[in-house]
Order: C-alpha cells, then sequence, then structure tokens
C-alpha cells in the first residue's frame, strides 16, 4: 500500500509539471530550429504553432542522440584513462614487485571476507567493462575515418572523462561547514556545480559542432533526418510545372505528375508553407575563373515527393 502511495504521489507530481515540461520541450526544439536556421543560412517566414508538435519530435531526438554522443565518449575516454593508468601500473608494478608480492602472498590476510570484496569489486568492474566496450563500439558513428576525426574523437572522450570524474568527486565530497556559513557555502556548491554541469553537457558538443565535417555530422544528421532528405538515401521528385526552377543537369526521369531531381539535397521540408532544396552548380567570380556554388530554391511542400531508399543485403 506504501509502495502504490508512492508511485501515486510520483504520478501526480509528474502531471502537475507536465505543462511546464511540455513548454520547456518545445521552448528547447525552437531554439535548435533556429540554430539550424543559422546553419543553412536561411529563415522561414512562414512559421506557425502547428509546427510545435515537429519542434517536440526534434527536441526528443536531439535529447536521445545527445546522451548517447556524451555516454559514447564518456566510455571511450574511461578506456583511454585506463590503458594509460594500466601501463603506468605495470611500470610500478616492475619497480616493486618484491614488495607486492611479500604483502599479496601473506596467507592471513586471505579471508573470507576479503574475497567477498574482492568479487564485489571484481563485478562492479565487469559491469563497467561491458558499458565500455559497447560505447567504444558506437563513439565512431559520430566520425568517419580521417585522422583529424579520430583525434577528435580521443581529445574529446579525454576531456569528457575528466569533466564528469570531477564532476561525480565534487558531488560526493562531504565538505564540514559552520552553522555561520552551511547556507553561503551549500549555495556556493551548488553553483560550481552548475557551472560543471553546463561545462559537460556544452563545451564537448560545441567543439564537435565547431570541428566536425557539416556532411558527416551525426549529431546534425540524424536528430533533423525528419525535415532533410538528400538523394544518396532516397529519390527526390517534384511536380512537373516547377522544373524550370533548375537547371536541365538535375532533372531526371519523369514519373507521371512528378519528375526526378539529381544530385540535390533538401535542407528544410515540413516547417511553414514551403521547403528549401540546394544544389550544386558553378559560376564566374570576379576575375572569370569557375567557381562552384549552391543555389538554394523554395517551393511548397505539397509540390514535393520523396521515395525513401532501402538497402537490403
Amino acid at each position: 500500500m506504501k509502495f502504490t502511495l508512492f508511485l501515486f504521489n510520483k504520478i501526480k507530481v509528474l502531471i502537475e509539471y507536465s505543462g511546464l515540461i511540455t513548454k520547456f520541450i518545445i521552448g528547447f526544439g525552437i531554439c535548435l530550429i533556429l540554430c539550424y536556421f543559422i546553419y543553412i543560412d536561411y529563415f522561414p517566414t512562414d512559421l506557425s504553432l502547428g509546427d510545435g508538435l515537429l519542434f517536440l519530435v526534434i527536441t526528443i531526438k536531439f535529447l536521445l542522440v545527445y546522451v548517447l554522443f556524451l555516454s559514447t565518449h564518456y566510455a571511450f575516454g574511461r578506456i583511454i584513462i585506463f590503458i594509460v593508468k594500466s601501463i603506468l601500473n605495470s611500470i610500478m608494478f616492475l619497480f616493486n614487485i618484491r614488495k607486492i608480492l611479500k604483502n599479496y602472498l601473506n596467507i592471513e590476510m586471505v579471508t573470507l571476507v576479503n574475497i567477498m570484496k574482492y568479487m564485489d569489486k571484481l563485478s562492479v568492474y565487469f559491469v563497467k567493462f561491458i558499458f565500455y566496450i559497447i560505447g567504444f563500439a558506437l563513439v565512431f558513428i559520430f566520425y568517419n575515418e580521417k585522422s583529424v576525426n579520430l583525434l577528435l574523437m580521443i581529445f574529446l572522450s579525454i576531456l569528457l572523462a575528466c569533466f564528469i570524474k570531477e564532476f561525480i568527486k565534487f558531488f560526493r565530497s562531504n565538505l564540514s561547514y559552520s552553522d555561520e556559513l552551511l547556507v553561503e557555502n551549500t549555495e556556493k556548491k551548488h553553483v560550481k556545480l552548475a557551472i560543471m554541469l553546463m561545462s559537460i553537457l556544452l563545451i564537448p558538443s560545441v567543439i564537435y559542432l565547431a570541428y566536425s565535417q557539416k556532411q558527416n555530422n551525426f549529431l546534425i544528421n540524424s536528430t533533423l533526418a525528419s525535415i532533410r532528405e538528400d538523394d544518396k538515401q532516397s529519390i527526390i521528385f517534384i511536380k512537373f510545372g516547377l522544373k524550370d526552377l533548375f537547371p536541365k543537369s538535375k532533372i531526371g526521369e519523369r514519373k507521371g505528375e512528378y519528375v526526378e531531381l539529381k544530385n540535390t539535397e533538401i535542407l528544410l521540408r515540413g516547417i511553414g508553407k514551403n521547403a528549401l532544396v540546394q544544389y550544386k552548380s558553378k559560376a564566374k567570380d570576379y576575375q572569370g575563373n569557375d567557381v562552384q556554388i549552391k543555389v538554394k530554391v523554395e517551393i511548397p511542400n505539397d509540390s514535393l515527393l520523396v521515395v525513401r531508399r532501402s538497402y537490403s543485403r
């Protein structure tokens, strides 16, 4: 009965704050969309309140991918630190092998309590090891095979592991406060914890977004997959009447009322009335040299048709 009341109270609190949580999620989604508008250098002028559900979906997807980003980098960072510590400990062991063997081979120290403590620690280490291995396997989805990206991955992993270690260490620290300074010191501690938490959440992601290549940015591509497409993953069609907005080299085979677009990508769709389609072309600079440019074309959302490709092994 007590457990039922406990669950009821928790559900009641969640329902009371559900409106605030929903507003926060939608607001956070709007911030993400605004950042993406800056990212693609485009801002639609016909947004409506009906786009709030899409903002909610984008926020949830971003949070899930972001948790994966932090956890995998933390796991990989812990593996790197573990390897470095193991090498250093091996060197120390070789220099102090006699003293260490003398202590560990003492029969009087081998008791059932010590064995149980050792087994408990071993089980905890085993669970951590499984988590680290999974994180190590998944962290590579955020990067390609270039050496610069691998160096960035190693740097961010070590940085995040150190940040989280210091945060946990400071969070668990038991400081002895006097009654006069208890409130003041507690407030300072909370401010420092908040700063450390913001550093964990923002610094690695900002560095990743700044230095990773746009076309291979898994954090953005996976989060915004519902509002952008490219011809590698999908076949893009537009209504036949809009084909004159694109050069002939981008026009493919006609399918009924639609015509296929080649070598194009959709930067934005489903938000507002129009979608934003981009393709690459060539133009002359002020010196008369050929330069590659990106052309963006707005077309109505209802004039766009996307057929997703599926690859089977």
